[in-house]
């Protein structure tokens, strides 16, 4: 019998990392999900691109082993294809010499200081953070090296795309002194967009859809107050489709915005435009016949102008470039984080960066340059600037990068609050409520 493609039981809007676990999840317990996407391709900031032959990433390069990602992998019951680099996949370079902070000496450093740290705070309460300290402020307590202070910088810019003046002290603590803090990382093969083409064959393969070039245009209310419908501009035509559930991975505000304000309670709207306030970062992908680093993952740097991290895709295993090529990218995080910023000041300076610590970079090929902000989707929220996942719309919620769990980042995060949110409709609309709210 053909299904009715007006009316599923959940639709998600957006194919970010947020959107394509939860539809995923909501699909393995037996939920009818329609993913609407307003790009050609799945995984938002979490994707792959083709560009003259090279697979560039939109955003996320690596995926943890043991993470939320690969937990939502092993709730479904399928396997989860990354590539760990022979040599470990994360180098700190410093004065030019590259630390693995994986394995050996780097990596017991790199695990004992933060849980070191921790305890230190836990028995003398004097040197714990306050309560919206900056990371900033707070290390002043104990130094002014200006090298530590641009080892935070970028650690926590190629982490949460943020700086140490904006970011929070109790946060950057909780985060680096918890169990789950310092996962081990692969990479995927294919680029990121790969890791979430199995989940969306999960929604396929139950009867769910994705809808890629569509945009989501309104939220359609019933007279109770809940949201019955979401208007969809699809092959040229505007489709209402009929659902009890909307699950949306646009971003708090993008979501308000896509009704009136009335159908929400007074101020609401407002309140999340005040709180959105995205974080941005730039990408340049690079190639070249000649090899131009020795690490063979993930690289971050003490001390640069603005560059926070590199990686390295040339590994075969990684199919990203043709045949002869070695394939790179290096990131920055302009200043400030959030806001306006001379974007061509911006690129020069991480361009400067690459060419030092990328010896031969004047002969490489430039890919593409990338600038993820504003509306292409910046980071939303920095790591403990989250909204809420649940809205005052008792069946509408937000999943994705602005409503992330707190003290928690990247595409981990992503797929830890889908699993949060699908547990709440599992918990209040379990599948026979449900079929009497369509």
């Amino acid at each position: 019998m053909q299904r009715d493609n007006s009316s599923f039981d959940v639709v998600v809007i957006g194919a970010g990392a947020g959107g394509v676990c939860a539809a995923a999840r909501l699909a393995k317990l037996g939920y009818r999900a329609l993913v609407v996407e307003s790009l050609d391709r799945i995984g938002g900031r979490a994707s792959t691109r083709e560009v003259d032959g090279f697979l560039c990433n939109t955003g996320a390069l690596i995926v943890e082993l043991d993470g939320a990602v690969a937990k939502t992998y092993e709730d479904l019951g399928i396997q989860l294809d990354l590539h760990v680099p022979k040599r470990g996949s994360t180098v700190l370079r410093i004065n030019g010499r590259d630390i693995n902070v994986t394995e050996g000496i780097g990596g017991w450093l790199r695990n004992f200081a933060p849980k070191a740290l921790g305890s230190i705070t836990r028995l003398v309460p004097a040197l714990r953070p306050k309560k919206d300290q900056s990371l900033f402020d707070w290390v002043g307590k104990f130094t002014r090296s200006e090298a530590i202070y641009g080892l935070l910088d970028n650690v926590i810019g190629a982490m949460f795309a943020a700086n140490s003046k904006i970011f929070g002290a109790d946060v950057f603590l909780h985060y680096f002194t918890k169990d789950t803090a310092f996962k081990k990382f692969g990479l995927p093969p294919g680029g990121t967009i790969e890791v979430w083409k199995p989940l969306i064959e999960v929604v396929k393969a139950r009867g769910g859809d994705v809808w890629l070039n569509s945009s989501a245009k309104q939220l359609m209310f019933s007279e109770d107050g809940l949201v019955n419908g979401v208007v969809v501009e699809h092959e040229g035509r505007t489709t209402r489709i009929s659902c009890g559930l909307v699950v949306s991975n646009i971003g708090p505000l993008q979501t308000a915005l896509l009704a009136d304000e009335e159908c929400f309670p007074r101020g609401y709207v407002e309140s999340v435009r005040r709180a959105t306030n995205p974080a941005a970062i730039i990408t340049v992908h690079f190639a070249s016949q000649k090899p131009l680093a020795q690490f063979t993952g993930l690289a971050l740097f003490a001390k640069t102008r603005r560059m926070v991290y590199a990686a390295n895709f040339s590994a075969p295993e990684l199919k990203r470039a043709p045949p002869g090529w070695n394939f790179y990218c290096g990131a920055s995080v302009p200043h400030p984080p959030c806001g306006s910023f001379d974007v061509e000041e911006e690129k020069k300076l991480l361009i400067e960066d690459i060419r030092e610590h990328f010896p031969g970079f004047d002969d490489a090929k430039v890919v593409a340059i990338d600038v993820t902000a504003d509306d292409w989707p910046a980071q939303r929220a920095v790591t403990g600037y989250d909204l809420p996942w649940n809205t005052p719309i008792a069946n509408l919620w937000n999943v994705g990068d602005g409503v992330k769990p707190w003290a928690s980042g990247g595409t981990a995060a992503c797929a830890e609050v889908a699993r949060l949110v699908v547990e709440d409709i599992r918990i209040r609309y379990p599948l026979n409520l449900k079929d009497i709210l369509i």
